[in-house]
């Protein structure tokens, strides 16, 4: 079982990411910095694809206000949001 956190920044701004019981979570502290992650689709699919093979969720986190589901399956409003998700597929 996979347990921690880290701590970091994406594109200037802080972001964490917890692993659990349930699978990852990256945690956004605002709706800018969670929108600054889709001009890194690109760069992080394969890593994503890997997570999915292994059977790894994978969830989003925006501001303690809204939390949505990236795999195993994206949830509708991650799809509208990163379209390019579709290529995990």
């Amino acid at each position: 079982m996979m347990a921690g956190r880290l701590t970091g920044t994406l594109d200037g701004r802080p972001v964490v990411i917890e692993a659990d019981g349930r699978g990852l979570t990256l945690v956004a502290a605002t709706l800018r910095t969670a929108w600054a992650t889709r001009s890194l689709l690109d760069a992080v699919l394969p890593a994503l694809r890997v997570l999915k093979t292994l059977g790894v969720p994978l969830r989003v986190s925006v501001a303690g206000i809204v939390t949505v589901a990236v795999l195993p399956s994206p949830s509708l409003l991650a799809r509208l949001a990163a379209p390019g998700l579709a290529r995990l597929a």
